[in-house]
């Protein structure tokens, strides 16, 4: 890893490898060689520990990550003061521009701070789509029950979470909701936070829970280009450049791009007390902060080397990658750990998502068929209920053989939906989509089992007859059964958005320590932040990722004024 010495074993130490006791009873994979280890003399204990830590001998099959490489900003190796040409002090330094940087920077201003906000990257980041809220003034006349939001939160975790976090973002949510309208208000271009209209088919967990109506977006801006989308997926690009042109209305607001946070500042057990950053020509400047620094510097899904010590390599062997600015390294992760935070346990949440083609997302022109599709592995199997949310259906994927490396979408031209002949021959010339006239045909052509694929599609017309999926309860009054004469199979896979554990936060957004007492004057938001989420990104759950990037931010800066 560029730009440190920062080893795989301290990655692993810093977010809480694995347990002696389960490596060990992993080592020992069966009840003769369990009675074998105790029949070892004491002194093998130690080794056996060793080994158990060691992570070359837990019973994982190593996967080289293939995303991409980011500029990575954190130094590991102190940075000699005579290197350090200028000091500057502040009250708020926030290390990232993303929108909960822009958040924690607009709300520190706002409130009459001396902010400097800092970003490695060249324009900023931005967020996707839209975000939850709860009880913001444009959801009024809505039903939402903040019981069962929590409730939902809590459970999709199986509860290996803080509650504080989640409380904090249940009840402040709504209120930062209103502060950041407040501030698009400010702003030339007209962006207004309205309602996001869900439906439990394509947002709610079936047999899980009830529609959670919480989700905002930027739908009825009227600024927003064309091809943002009806679901403004890339609106968030230019929500975040709207709230730098708000900042820009503030004199005690400074952000600066090419400008990397590489350590914070922290005598001992004290308080952090500042930020060492990069400028562009290479020397250093140390940026004091009298009320506190915020990191908000995103997860680490462009940092190859943190996703293999951190994730399951499931969750990214088989992927592609969609990240727009590719700065998101773990910089605000090594940072934290450098001066004793606590993080998430091993493995960690990823935000990964269905859809996925073998570079990015598929266009638009595949979503029809996709969603009507069947999927299969290599053998020609169904695997899932394919109308689950996006992570259910990705988490399924990665579980087939090889990581999800052979799966398929299966269809005929009677599932097509926008898919024209056009599209059938774009994707045919990248090599991601096969034809046949038989199932058969189709299997031969694109490696597929035939028997298997042939007896799936015949016991799934079978369902359309008995009126229920018998092997995975898919709803069928959405489905069609297979009835053409031209058959489709379009290679799929999981794409990989962002990572979302992080450095254990509380309610009000302080980073722990490893004995769990705050770092006085470090705060931290958004995807560099814990204690959240376990397992996976809760898609059903409408918006909680940038929800919580947006609340954390607003409760950092609020926090670190009053100077509790």
């Amino acid at each position: 890893m560029e730009g440190t010495n920062v080893s795989r074993r301290d990655f692993l130490r810093g977010a809480g490898a694995m347990g002696v006791a389960a490596g060990a009873l992993a080592l020992a994979g069966s009840a003769g060689a369990v009675t074998a280890v105790a029949d070892e003399a004491e002194g093998a204990v130690p080794a056996i520990a060793e080994l158990a830590n060691e992570t070359a001998w837990i019973p994982v099959q190593k996967v080289a990550c293939p995303g991409p490489r980011g500029p990575i900003a954190f130094e590991a190796e102190a940075i000699p003061a005579d290197s350090i040409t200028a000091t500057e002090d502040h009250d708020i330094v926030v290390v990232g521009a993303g929108i909960g940087g822009l958040m924690a920077s607009l709300k520190a201003a706002e409130e009459g701070a001396d902010v400097v906000c800092i970003e490695k990257m060249t324009r900023g980041r931005a967020c996707f789509e839209a975000f939850g809220a709860v009880n913001a003034k444009c959801q009024e006349g809505l039903d939402i029950q903040p019981q069962l939001l929590l409730d939902e939160i809590y459970r999709s975790a199986y509860w290996r979470i803080r509650p504080e976090p989640v409380r904090a973002y249940v009840r402040r949510s709504g209120e930062v909701t209103d502060f950041w309208q407040t501030m698009l208000d400010k702003g030339s271009n007209g962006f207004t936070i309205s309602h996001v209209q869900e439906f439990p088919s394509t947002c709610g967990m079936p047999c899980l829970t009830d529609l959670i109506p919480t989700e905002l977006g930027f739908g009825d801006s009227p600024c927003l280009p064309p091809d943002a989308g009806i679901r403004p997926g890339y609106a968030g690009m230019y929500v975040c450049l709207e709230m730098q042109e708000v900042a820009g209305q503030y004199d005690n607001l400074d952000i600066r791009f090419e400008t990397p946070g590489v350590q914070l500042v922290r005598e001992g057990s004290g308080p952090v007390t500042g930020v060492i950053a990069r400028t562009a020509d290479g020397s250093y400047m140390k940026l004091n902060a009298r009320k506190g620094v915020v990191l908000a510097t995103g997860g680490y899904d462009a940092n190859p080397e943190l996703m293999e010590a951190w994730c399951r390599p499931e969750d990214y062997a088989s992927s592609s990658w969609w990240n727009p600015g590719w700065g998101t390294t773990g910089d605000g992760h090594l940072m934290g750990i450098q001066v004793g935070a606590q993080m998430d346990p091993c493995p960690q949440p990823v935000m990964n998502f269905r859809w996925g083609s073998p570079d990015s997302f598929y266009d638009s022109r595949a979503w029809g068929a996709i969603s009507i599709a069947i999927l299969v592995n290599g053998e020609g199997n169904r695997f899932v209920r394919e109308d689950l949310p996006f992570q259910p259906v990705s988490n399924a994927q990665n579980a087939q053989p090889d990581y999800g490396a052979n799966c398929w979408a299966v269809f005929d031209e009677t599932m097509m939906g926008g898919m024209d002949d056009a599209a059938v021959a774009d994707y045919a010339e990248k090599g991601w989509l096969f034809e046949g006239a038989t199932p058969e045909e189709l299997a031969a052509a694109c490696g597929v089992n035939p028997e298997g694929l042939s007896a799936t599609i015949g016991r799934y017309n079978e369902f359309f007859e008995k009126g229920i999926d018998e092997d995975f309860d898919r709803d069928l009054s959405a489905a069609v059964p297979f009835a053409g004469k031209r058959y489709f199979a379009l290679t799929t896979n999981s794409c990989v958005l962002a990572t979302v554990g992080g450095l254990i936060i509380d309610g009000n957004a302080q980073v722990l320590d490893t004995e769990n007492k705050p770092i006085g004057g470090l705060y931290a938001t958004g995807n560099v932040s814990g204690g959240f989420f376990a397992g996976n990104y809760p898609r059903h759950i409408p918006g909680t990722s940038i929800g919580r990037a947006v609340t954390f931010g607003y409760v950092a800066a609020e926090h670190a004024m009053k100077g509790e």
